[in-house]
């Protein structure tokens, strides 16, 4: 009987949170893939069962073409550029010198900063008339006097991502130097010994380490940036003539502006179906890439 409670009781304890998962987040997704197949929408009555009227009626919309193809754009530079800057980073922390506590601490800011803020904070140093960067751009010359960041499609999404790469590259930046203060010391004075330089030393010891914690870290930078939403409305709300609508936008825009619910329901299956289907890719293809090497 003592048995039988004992392996019950993780179950019991793990009631709860099962709970909340399915009433939060199991629930709302099966309702909003059944709204993807009727005709919802706020402006009239009923909810008419359409089949795949609104997948085939969406996958024929320009519209949606072009925000999959701004939302993958966005989200592959955010993801190298934050990479990049957090392995840089992550490297530099790791090395001793006066002031490396204090730089830990603030390089964490971005970070614990909500994105809402971000967004705010970047609109104001980028704005036209007042904005501190593009004062000093003008300064130096390196832009013109009537220069704008949100005068362009192309401008507007290059502010919106210096914001969330801003943002993002913390999190690389202190997972990686997290695994890096974790290689044992005589892996590294072994290495020393050989006499490697500092390319070998991360190419052959640092890297390995890490590998698995870049790998874990990019998949979840990859969804948080691929829904991203916060920064892109707070900044630019898609414009200028909906240039920077990534789908994260456009459904936003559909059920709340459009009152389309069913259409904003089917978006976000498509978008949801989308990141799927490329972490599916990515993760086959570095599997493929491990047994190639072994």
């Amino acid at each position: 009987m003592k048995h039988r409670n004992t392996y019950i009781i993780p179950y019991v304890l793990m009631t709860p949170a099962a709970v909340m998962l399915g009433l939060f987040i199991l629930y709302p997704m099966l309702m909003n893939i059944i709204t993807s197949f009727q005709s919802y929408s706020l402006v009239q009555i009923g909810r008419p069962f359409v089949g795949f009227a609104n997948y085939k009626a969406l996958l024929t919309d320009a519209r949606i073409w072009s925000a999959i193809k701004r939302t993958i754009i966005w989200t592959l530079v955010n993801l190298c550029f934050s990479l990049a800057l957090g392995l840089g980073s992550a490297l530099l922390l790791s090395t001793r010198f006066r002031g490396n506590n204090i730089i830990k601490s603030l390089i964490l800011i971005p970070w614990i900063l909500p994105s809402v803020i971000t967004g705010y904070t970047w609109s104001l140093m980028l704005n036209e008339d007042a904005g501190i960067i593009t004062w000093l751009l003008k300064t130096l010359q390196l832009v013109s006097r009537d220069f704008s960041w949100f005068r362009t499609g192309a401008l507007s999404m290059t502010a919106a991502m210096m914001a969330n790469i801003w943002r993002a590259f913390p999190f690389f930046s202190l997972m990686i130097f997290a695994k890096l203060s974790t290689i044992p010391n005589d892996h590294v004075e072994a290495a020393l010994i050989e006499g490697v330089n500092k390319r070998q030393m991360f190419t052959y010891v640092s890297f390995p380490y890490i590998k698995p914690v870049v790998v874990s870290c990019t998949y979840l930078v990859f969804i948080w940036t691929f829904n991203a939403y916060d920064i892109i409305k707070v900044m630019t709300n898609g414009g200028p003539a909906e240039l920077t609508t990534t789908m994260s936008i456009l459904v936003q825009k559909e059920a709340f502006q459009y009152f389309s619910l069913s259409n904003a329901a089917t978006m976000s299956v498509i978008m949801f179906t989308l990141m799927t289907l490329i972490i599916l890719l990515a993760y086959l293809l570095l599997k493929l890439v491990r047994k190639v090497k072994a």
